[in-house]
């Protein structure tokens, strides 16, 4: 049991009354999950402050309180310790870490960022990794995974708060896993939120970079950084810890045009490798044909060279299984064996899911919920189907309001009929957010009531679009993917995309293949 000076070696403390001499029997910043002997960290969020429910804690039996000097303005609590520090949130992380005993340290842990992609390449290099006879635990937006238990992300965070993080790493040392995979995002590298510190990792790999989440970052330049602090943890070291079990590996597509920012963010001591398709290369596919459920490359790469056959349809995915295969081979995985595994690997859920239910059409659900993916994916499908091609979707409520006009467009000169409907309003006004991605639809030329509807109940949506398509057709339902709820300003609606689709088709008539 670790004492609460043993988790304070990591964190700026400013002042620190009472005694650090104390076992500590869990670690929490909500205030409800408190445990009598405990440590209760006050954290300032954007709608709830921690700081206002030390009480509480102390109430459930809390040791030692953590909070943030810029943000507490309460009374010293008798007989409890409490500790004062620069930012509570940033110490969270390295407190959590100690708390479990620097799982990272135990595990070969690879954090995999990128705008477009990290979900996909996450599953995969977790299921190539235990189809080469290691054991991993995956930590990503669309499911966890510890060894051979697996179960679905549900908190809507792409990456847990760092308390979260630790405890899962330090249930895959516990389950026997070796590595560790992880969906590092922008938000949880951010220095305001710092997710991922104390995670040790040993590979960094950046899949692609576009312009996303500047309402959070504020520039591209600040949204590159924050994704570059992954690779600047490749040189992070944990207090009384041990060396490095090897030097680390910072792994970029060298088709991307940041890849030399990365590369310049990791530590002197990290091994370099680059992956693509077109730039020079250490793993190089050549020989690319994509089809429709998939594609086939030649790679070459400095352990040898193989010929890779994939599941997964499309362009992005190439560069998602070169990522994986570049994962692999760092770690000592023979190419051919590497090249095997990925041949036999599939998407998560929700990204390019085909609903199979006998119908004459085909229907996919997947993610893409900004004006990128919708391009890609649109442009990846048109030319595969003989028929026309429909598409639902919507568009996040207080979120970034000026890609709904662009989705519009971009969805309009691609497809040929667009149901309107709710993604996850929040807050705002449903019809208001339709309205705006119509906006776009009609600059495209399209006509209410002939090429687009407007129906913000998305199970209606689903079921005019089901009723809409013909034989040869294909149906996209965009935009919710995996997520298990549609969030409203006062309650969240239960929901799972691949299963109304199924609803949808089973009233038409059309049972399960």
């Amino acid at each position: 049991m670790a004492t609460l000076r043993e988790l304070l070696a990591g964190v700026a403390v400013l002042q620190a009354d009472g005694p650090l001499d104390i076992p500590l029997t869990g670690l929490a910043y909500d205030s409800r999950k408190v445990v009598p002997g405990g440590l209760f960290v006050a954290v300032k969020g954007y709608h709830v402050d921690g700081h206002a429910y030390v009480a509480q804690a102390l109430g459930r039996g809390a040791a030692a309180v953590v909070v943030d000097a810029r943000h507490w303005h309460g009374p010293e609590p008798e007989g409890t310790t409490l500790v004062s520090t620069l930012d509570s949130r940033v110490a969270l992380a390295p407190l959590a870490a100690a708390f479990y005993g620097y799982p990272g340290s135990k595990l070969r842990t690879v954090g995999i960022t990128g705008t477009k992609g990290k979900s996909t390449t996450v599953d995969l290099a977790s299921q190539v990794l235990d189809g080469c006879g290691l054991a991993t635990g995956m930590i990503s937006t669309v499911d966890f995974k510890v060894g051979d238990r697996r179960w679905a992300n549900r908190t809507r965070q792409s990456t847990p708060e760092a308390p979260e993080v630790q405890a899962m790493l330090a249930d895959m040392v516990a389950a026997g896993c070796d590595t560790a995979v992880v969906e590092a995002t922008s938000h949880a590298l951010s220095a305001r939120w710092n997710r991922l510190g104390g995670c040790l990792f040993d590979v960094a790999v950046l899949l692609n970079l576009t312009h996303e989440h500047l309402d959070y970052h504020g520039s591209f330049e600040q949204y590159r950084a924050d994704k570059a602090h992954l690779f600047e943890l490749l040189g992070e070291r944990a207090p009384g810890v041990g060396p490095r079990r090897g030097e680390p590996w910072a792994l970029v597509n060298a088709d991307d045009s940041s890849h030399g920012f990365f590369l310049g963010a990791a530590p002197p001591n990290a091994q370099r490798l680059t992956f693509g398709l077109h730039a020079p290369a250490d793993v190089r596919g050549d020989a690319l044909v994509l089809q429709p459920a998939g594609a086939t490359l030649r790679v070459s790469t400095p352990w040898g060279a193989a010929d890779l056959r994939l599941r997964l349809p499309g362009m992005f995915n190439v560069y998602n299984a070169l990522a994986a295969l570049s994962v692999a081979l760092c770690q000592g995985v023979p190419v051919e064996q590497a090249a095997t595994a990925l041949a036999a690997a599939h998407g998560p859920r929700g990204r390019m899911e085909p609903v199979v239910a006998g119908q004459p059409f085909a229907v996919i659900v997947d993610y893409a919920h900004n004006p990128d993916s919708f391009e890609q994916v649109m442009t990846l499908l048109r030319p595969l189907i003989r028929g026309r091609l429909l598409a639902v979707f919507g568009s996040a409520g207080e979120r970034d309001v000026a890609k709904r006009t662009i989705q519009g467009e971009i969805a309009a000169r691609h497809c040929d009929l667009l149901f309107l409907s709710d993604e996850d309003p929040r807050g705002e006004d449903r019809e208001a957010i339709i309205d705006q991605i119509a906006r776009g639809v009609e600059l495209a030329g399209r006509r209410e009531g002939k090429d687009y509807w407007r129906i913000p109940d998305r199970a209606a949506a689903i079921d005019a679009a089901m009723a809409a398509a013909c034989p040869g057709d294909l149906v996209l339902l965009l935009g919710k993917g995996h997520e298990g709820s549609i969030i409203y300003a006062d309650y969240n609606l239960p929901w799972d995309e691949a299963a109304e689709a199924r609803r949808a088709l089973g009233a038409l008539g059309y049972g399960a293949a």
